[in-house]
């Protein structure tokens, strides 16, 4: 009969055993298998659901504007605002794991400006304000109920993406 003590043991042992393993084959797993998950079928459409009410086209404030959102492709969808003096910016909506990295976030999802700098220089405050405003419109829609799910449910967090396809793909 196998007690709670000696059940503990033998799952303390196999840990001991998968901790001493090579380093690289115990993170090839994961990360193969999260490679599948993210590059899995889903639903393909983009998720302007998140969004709602606004669709492309609509103004998001303080001269930005939604411009695109794609469908979740390695583990993100990438939004494009697009400002009325012709910057651009590209966010990704990624998942959080309670540990949200991005300028703001909702419960479910984190907005990361994905623009080359290395976040010694800061946001331009006009697009940190509209990417607040969008993670308040996020907490509003991500419950609803009868939300299509489906189409974010390849999400990833920022860390696995980065550990599955580098930083330097993450543009």
């Amino acid at each position: 009969m196998t007690t709670r003590r000696s059940f503990l043991q033998a799952v303390g042992f196999g840990s001991a055993a998968v901790a001493a393993a090579p380093v690289a084959r115990t993170l090839d797993a994961p990360a193969e298998s999260l490679r599948a998950f993210a590059n899995g079928t889903s639903d393909a459409a983009e998720p302007w659901w998140l969004f709602a009410p606004l669709a492309p086209g609509a103004a998001a404030g303080l001269g930005w504007s939604l411009a695109a959102l794609s469908p979740v492709e390695r583990g993100a969808a990438v939004l494009t605002l697009q400002h009325h003096d012709g910057r651009t910016a590209r966010v990704h909506v990624c998942a959080h794991a309670g540990a949200p990295r991005g300028i703001a976030h909702s419960a479910l999802f984190d907005l990361l400006l994905m623009d080359g700098r290395t976040g010694a220089e800061p946001t331009p405050e006009s697009l940190g304000r509209v990417l607040v405003g969008l993670a308040a419109r996020l907490r509003k829609n991500e419950l609803s109920e009868g939300a299509p799910v489906q189409s974010v449910a390849r999400l990833l967090t920022h860390a696995e993406r980065v550990r599955l396809y580098g930083p330097e793909s993450l543009t």
